[in-house]
């Protein structure tokens, strides 16, 4: 299971959701980069449903829908795949599911 965040070649930088330039040194030399886990900062309860700040190291901060008992400092695995509730039961471990964001689109004229 992994997230895909965007690598930026020039000055190490990652970001997500994909962009067009790096917004650290304004570099185009990006690339894509699997993140397999992320450290939980804070939480928010939503009725059933805990959205929480995922910081990924180094980074970006993710905002992602989490799957299975967790807490703040607890380490969860990343999916694009919105089949994360499955996946936590199955595993046994939280899972932290993040929409996959597509690719850098063009400013619109």
């Amino acid at each position: 299971m992994s997230v895909i965040v965007q690598n930026c070649r020039t000055c190490g930088g990652q970001w997500f959701p994909a962009r067009l330039l790096c917004p650290r040194c304004g570099g185009a030399d990006l690339a894509p980069r699997s993140v397999e886990r992320g450290v939980v900062e804070q939480l928010t309860h939503l009725g059933d449903v805990v959205i929480a700040s995922v910081a990924c190291d180094p980074e970006p901060l993710l905002v992602a829908r989490l799957h299975g008992p967790v807490h703040a400092g607890d380490v969860v695995e990343l999916t694009d795949r919105p089949d994360a509730s499955d996946r936590a039961e199955a595993s046994g471990r939280p899972v932290a599911f993040v929409p996959p964001s597509g690719g850098p689109r063009e400013e619109l004229s």
